[in-house]
């Protein structure tokens, strides 16, 4: 008797019309990390502190770095463990009521965008944050040696480069993951499987942002108690040791947090619009190479 051939084995057309529209989207984060590299290496060659003749700088921004490290690793220490509850509920719950009849994979295939993006989302904060502590004291350099544009421009390169790391990590973890999840699988089944993506993506942008903006304001009154309450000197004097934490508080609330809640809110409506399409593809490539032709302009955009 000759073999069955399992038909959902082979490559439907459906399937090819689905990659053709994750495909942009992949293409176009590439390009976001080969720009990400540009920018880093533009920042890197910047002036810092030594160059100019004053190495405290380069201490100082150190240990605001340091400390916004020491910071992020500790938060997403007991943030892996909320990850890991929800991980292990998404299994159990999938696989006792799976959203397709009769499939056994789709706890996992849930729970495992749901790791996906609370990794990814994580990662965006902490390449945001990485980049504007270089920035800081590359920023400060630029104006004391030249002019406020000179800062500005420095600014800006850490700021885009934040930005575009965004942007790209979610690009590509919603692409890849479309393609994987289409396998032996609707469009619409695909999409709905990311939600878990984007849910994971929330949890971490949710506690990033409070976490980081309830210590950077404790920081701040602290700073200002110790400062100008007790000790009689103005805000940010460098005599008050309380100033790092502030400034601590700044990185890891108002840019890594904000890094995770852009990333969760980027991938939100790529989702929300490519589940309006059903199983149509050309209503799931609609937002996926709207996203990209938007990078694109970007990419240009930075240079005018």
């Amino acid at each position: 008797m000759a073999p069955q051939v399992n038909s959902s084995a082979h490559v439907q057309p459906e399937d090819v019309k689905v990659w053709m529209a994750a495909v942009a989207a992949l293409g176009a984060a590439c390009c976001c990390f080969i720009f990400i590299a540009f920018l880093n290496r533009k920042l890197q060659r910047q002036p810092i502190g030594r160059d100019i003749g004053v190495p405290k700088l380069d201490a100082l921004a150190q240990q605001v770095k340091s400390g916004s490290r020491a910071f992020l690793k500790e938060e997403y220490k007991y943030l892996s463990v909320y990850v890991f509850i929800w991980f292990v509920l998404l299994i159990v719950l999938f696989s006792i009521s799976p959203m397709k009849e009769g499939a056994k994979t789709d706890g996992i295939r849930s729970a495992a965008c749901l790791l996906v993006g609370a990794l990814l989302s994580g990662f965006a904060g902490f390449i945001g944050m990485t980049v504007a502590t270089d920035g800081n004291v590359r920023t400060t350099v630029a104006c004391a040696s030249g002019s406020l544009n000179d800062g500005l421009r420095v600014a800006f390169t850490a700021g885009a480069a934040m930005g575009f790391g965004v942007v790209g990590l979610a690009a590509t973890g919603l692409s890849v993951l479309i393609i994987l999840m289409k396998i032996n699988r609707t469009q619409l089944e695909a999409v709905q499987y990311t939600h878990s993506f984007g849910f994971g993506a929330s949890s971490i942008a949710l506690f990033a942002r409070v976490a980081g903006g309830i210590y950077t304001k404790a920081a701040d009154v602290g700073a200002d108690l110790v400062g100008k309450v007790e000790a009689g000197i103005d805000e940010d004097d460098p005599h008050n040791p309380a100033v790092i934490a502030d400034n601590v508080g700044d990185n890891v609330g108002d840019v890594a947090g904000m890094g995770a809640d852009l990333f969760e809110s980027y991938i939100g409506s790529l989702i929300g619009a490519a589940t309006l399409g059903k199983n149509e593809p050309i209503f799931l490539a609609l937002p996926l190479w709207l996203g990209a032709a938007g990078l694109l302009g970007s990419f240009i955009g930075f240079f005018f």
